[in-house]
């Protein structure tokens, strides 16, 4: 079994179409895999409707007491499955579920440790995307830059051997935690698989300056870790 972790909130109007989506997907490729939704309390029902597709489909569903942050329900998400593949995604439907078969088959029959759903390698992109959030992403992936040899280290789009965050302290802040696991992550092997990143269509993004001030204390904490072990 692969467990695919979603973090939402406020998500009710999407997570319908991305369930029916994803698995068709794994359907057609004969994939076995299930979704484990990690509902932060979300005032718009998103945990009742993440509990009704659990009827429908492979689904597990954790609702936490309130808006802890997508890095710390990723990582409940985690603590909740003990399957060895685990994968990540947003329920905005930025992340194209037809990637996913190619996302596990480098980690499943590749070789890979990890696998990235990347914009930044040839094959992949960005549509419907305000220009200034094309700018912000470009920007902080060249701030990630130092810490990780991938180019999409902003990417929370990812599938991984569990034995890569086995043990590894990692710091759930903010909403970047695909770049917690890159550069902090127990991993020799890795590739990034390209796909086209859309925008949201429905709900609002949760991106803003609280954001980009958590990202910037995340690259702080990777770099005051990187001198710790350098003394």
């Amino acid at each position: 079994m692969i467990s695919i972790i979603v973090p939402t909130y406020n998500e009710a109007e999407s997570l319908p179409r991305l369930a029916e989506q994803v698995f068709a997907v794994l359907r057609a490729h004969d994939i076995e895999a299930e979704l484990v939704i990690v509902d932060d309390n979300s005032p718009d029902g998103t945990g009742d409707v993440a509990e009704r597709l659990a009827g429908q489909y492979p689904i597990r569903v954790l609702h936490r007491p309130g808006k802890l942050g997508l890095a710390s329900a990723v990582m409940d998400g985690w603590n909740l499955t003990d399957s060895e593949i685990i994968g990540v995604m947003d329920a905005d439907l930025s992340h194209d579920p037809e990637a996913i078969p190619a996302l596990i088959q480098a980690v499943r029959d590749r070789g890979a440790e990890l696998a990235v759903g990347s914009r930044y390698v040839p094959g992949g992109g960005m549509e419907d995307w305000p220009w200034i959030r094309q700018f912000v992403s470009w920007t902080a992936n060249q701030l990630a830059r130092p810490f990780t040899p991938i180019h999409d280290a902003t990417s929370g789009f990812f599938f991984m051997r569990r034995s890569v965050v086995d043990g590894v302290p990692l710091n759930p802040i903010g909403f970047k935690i695909g770049l917690e696991v890159m550069a902090k992550g127990r991993y020799t092997r890795w590739e990034e698989v390209p796909y086209i990143f859309t925008d949201r269509k429905m709900g609002r993004s949760k991106f803003g300056s609280k954001e980009i001030i958590n990202y910037l204390k995340q690259l702080a904490g990777i770099l005051a870790m990187r001198w710790r072990r350098r003394r």
